[in-house]
């Protein structure tokens, strides 16, 4: 087994997509870190949702008339992303 004596720990670059999405959740930034997140290319199955919440800041009248109800977009957006 190797041993992790004088090895620094691992941190996060605060330049780092990763670590503005984290700034902006820390924040309870939402809208910013799901418009960062959103970016992101393999998000998995989380993908639509978090997208879909993005875009709804963008396109809310557009969402509304597909009847999505704004509120819960965002909800399930930020839930998803903290997955």
């Amino acid at each position: 087994m190797a041993s992790s004596k004088g090895k620094a720990p691992k941190t996060l670059s605060s330049d780092t997509k990763l670590a503005a999405i984290r700034t902006a959740m820390a924040a309870d930034d939402w809208d910013t870190a799901l418009k960062l997140a959103s970016r992101f290319q393999r998000l998995g199955e989380q993908a639509s949702v978090i997208r879909r919440a993005a875009d709804f800041q963008l396109r809310p009248n557009f969402y509304r008339q597909l009847g999505y109800d704004g509120e819960r977009v965002r909800a399930e957006g930020v839930h998803r992303q903290m997955i």
